[in-house]
């Protein structure tokens, strides 16, 4: 079948809109994930070498070339990828640190924590005001933060983070005990605050066939999937002051029910006093 200059005029401009609509996207979401992290056009253009014109015009012609893209991607902590994932509303990709990195920040609990509290979007005047922290505490401790690659301190003490969000901790690894305190930490406080508006906790322990514990596993992984990515499009879309800081602890594994129920040998004469 034969196909008319018109016809293929018309798929090609279909094609040409749709690349369109692709890059517009880009940099919406460029713009947002700017605005997330409190970045203006002055400072990506100081991170840039280029002039503030320059970058505004970028964004307003929403056309550059693809290694200027990923420039900017890189100032923000992405990859291209990433980007794409994003406006795409997949699910968001999880970054791991060097063991080496983790061993690093294992010596210091208040690095460990600072570490924490920035990847969780509260900025350095928070930390210090939460924690009664002189300006040049919070200064050191970015500066180590620094020396692993983890920040990078701009003009007026900025920081920008070099991960990508969110961390995947190692099991058992050097953070292993601080990773313990803080989840049974956080377990006792929603037990205890349980009737709280929007806290929820759900414990129970039944026996299951290996089919249903298969299908189980794959539903809460899809949960915690799906965790992710609602944080990520959020953190993109709204303001800093509209969010809070939520944990979700997933769990579902074989339950030693003789481990953690021990029963002790009957004693007679206690129960007589």
């Amino acid at each position: 079948m034969r196909v008319s200059i018109y016809d293929a005029l018309l798929a090609f401009g279909d094609q040409v809109m749709e690349c369109q609509r692709e890059r517009s996207g880009l940099f919406t979401t460029l713009k947002q994930v700017l605005k997330a992290q409190g970045i203006q056009y002055k400072q990506l253009a100081e991170l840039m070498d280029l002039s503030e014109p320059t970058v505004k015009r970028m964004f307003q012609d929403q056309d550059c070339k693809l290694s200027r893209l990923m420039e900017i991607c890189q100032h923000l902590g992405l990859s291209m990828t990433e980007l794409m994932e994003i406006e795409q509303s997949r699910s968001t990709h999880i970054s791991q640190l060097p063991l080496e990195t983790e061993q690093a920040l294992a010596k210091d609990p208040g690095l460990v924590s600072c570490f924490m509290l920035l990847i969780s979007q509260f900025d350095t005047r928070e930390i210090a005001y939460y924690n009664q922290l002189k300006e040049t505490d919070v200064y050191l401790y970015l500066r180590e933060l620094e020396k692993l690659e983890l920040v990078r301190l701009g003009k007026n003490n900025s920081v920008h983070l070099l991960v990508a969000k969110p961390v995947k901790w190692r099991l058992g690894g050097p953070l292993h005990k601080t990773l313990v305190r803080v989840n049974q930490g956080f377990v006792q406080d929603t037990m205890d605050s349980h009737q709280q508006e929007y806290s929820t906790f759900y414990s129970t322990s039944r026996l299951l066939s290996p089919q249903s514990i298969e299908r189980l596993s794959g539903e809460v992984t899809g949960l915690y999937d799906n965790f992710q990515k609602q944080a990520t499009l959020d953190q993109l879309y709204f303001p800093i002051d509209q969010l809070r800081p939520y944990k979700m602890l997933l769990v579902m594994a074989p339950f030693d029910l003789r481990k953690y129920f021990p029963v002790p040998n009957f004693m007679v004469s206690d129960r007589k006093g």
